[in-house]
């Protein structure tokens, strides 16, 4: 199981409550997470996903990698933090692929609800985004670096 702080443990226990068979849906959270690379981007983050223009998010792979983090599954729960840590929702996973930077597309760069409404807009911030990510990793970032893209659902929220 993820390690959560306490108010984001109290909140799942709290969403495990709600459901019909919460023994089978403990066993099924991935993580507790925060969008972005600072306090200002998760709350931004967090404010685009309760509004439901964020449907779409990925990470590097050599992130998990590098963490020895498991992926997350299709049916799986992660709970969304703000810049605080403090939970602001559950989301489930609905897909999941793992797609070269260059496969991105459009459909994807606009549920990602951020960054611009454009496929080269999307591009552009995210390669400046993991271009960073990728040298506080020792690597080199590319059109082939491979991204863990993730569509998602709130289920929960505060």
């Amino acid at each position: 199981m993820a390690t959560l702080n306490a108010a984001t443990e109290a909140f799942w226990a709290k969403f495990l409550q709600s459901r019909a068979n919460p023994s089978a849906t403990a066993t099924l959270l991935c993580e507790a997470f925060r969008i972005g690379d600072s306090e200002q981007s998760a709350d931004e983050g967090a404010r685009l996903i309760l509004s439901g223009a964020k449907t779409t998010t990925s990470s590097l792979l050599w992130e998990y990698d590098k963490l020895g983090k498991p992926l997350p599954l299709v049916g799986s729960f992660s709970i969304l933090e703000d810049g605080r840590g403090k939970p602001v929702c559950i989301v489930e996973t609905t897909w999941l692929e793992i797609l070269q930077f260059q496969e991105v597309d459009a459909d994807f760069a606009v549920a990602y609800g951020e960054w611009g409404d454009t496929l080269a807009s999307w591009r552009q911030h995210a390669w400046t985004y993991y271009s960073k990510q990728c040298g506080l990793l020792g690597r080199k970032p590319s059109l082939q670096m491979l991204l863990v893209c993730e569509r998602f659902r709130v289920v929960h929220a505060r």
